[in-house]
């Protein structure tokens, strides 16, 4: 398996009886109830995860339509190899903050009240990478909450937004409180919560070899004539890469970029 799909599965691991231990049958299940709570204004995909194995017990048609892969050929590190490499570090902490969440500030009955929402880009069979909106809510637990059964839903929302907030929400059913637009890169989201060390995980980057070298030097407060002496290049080279890294990164000054490398673990 790929360092991203193991990433994802030690994150999961990493928390005390998060996943179930022993898979049971699927129950007939009323999947209308599901996607009353996960209404889709776009193209999507559902599946249901048997969590003891990290398995499908469904999946829908419409995979081969979206991500050009039948139902039956689905597997989940297929699908989280989908996922834009500048979204991985994202999805990671998500999936983190998530496990914390339903263990840690839920009772066990009350984990099947909660619809966990963020985006993320997925590559896509004709479109090249698309934005979703993943949604999940669980399906059944143990006695003690750990995970036995997840429905997902997967949405193309691209014609409604290309930018990704970065934010995730855990909507309270049945009159359970919510919890909107968490930064799950705040170490504090949660109390007591302790992050997933990411630290030597190989994060793919948006940013070229040299280009990650020069935001190294500007986290230490070099100035552009600095970095061109120490790199041994022209003042007008390093201002380039500078104007390309801040248009690449979304951010409007460098203190900003550096602290966003910093929380998606680039630098």
């Amino acid at each position: 398996m790929s360092n991203k799909v193991d990433t994802i599965y030690n994150i999961w691991h990493s928390h005390n009886n998060y996943l179930g231990k022993k898979s049971m049958a699927p129950a007939i299940t009323d999947i209308a109830h599901y996607f009353a709570n996960l209404f889709c204004p776009g193209d999507f995909y559902y599946y249901v995860i048997d969590s003891p194995t990290l398995t499908f017990d469904v999946v829908s048609p419409s995979t081969t339509k979206l991500l050009g892969i039948p139902p039956d050929e689905v597997t989940l590190p297929r699908l989280i190899n989908l996922v834009h490499p500048d979204d991985a570090t994202f999805m990671m902490r998500c999936e983190d903050v998530v496990a914390y969440f339903l263990k840690h500030c839920v009772p066990p009955e009350k984990m099947v009240k909660y619809k966990i929402t963020y985006c993320l880009r997925e590559r896509t069979l004709h479109k090249g990478y698309r934005m979703f909106l993943l949604q999940t809510i669980t399906m059944k637990t143990t006695e003690d909450g750990a995970l036995l059964k997840v429905f997902g839903c997967h949405t193309d929302i691209t014609h409604i937004t290309q930018v990704n907030n970065r934010k995730l929400s855990l909507i309270g059913l049945d009159g359970e409180p919510s919890y909107m637009d968490l930064d799950v890169f705040d170490d504090n989201v949660f109390s007591n919560y302790e992050p997933f060390d990411l630290k030597g995980i190989v994060i793919d980057s948006p940013y070229s070899k040299r280009e990650i070298e020069i935001i190294k030097h500007l986290a230490l407060g070099m100035t552009t004539d600095n970095i061109a002496e120490k790199l041994f290049v022209s003042r007008n080279t390093i201002e380039t890469h500078r104007k390309n890294i801040l248009k690449k990164s979304n951010c409007s000054n460098t203190a900003e970029l550096v602290a966003q490398c910093i929380r998606y673990g680039y630098i």
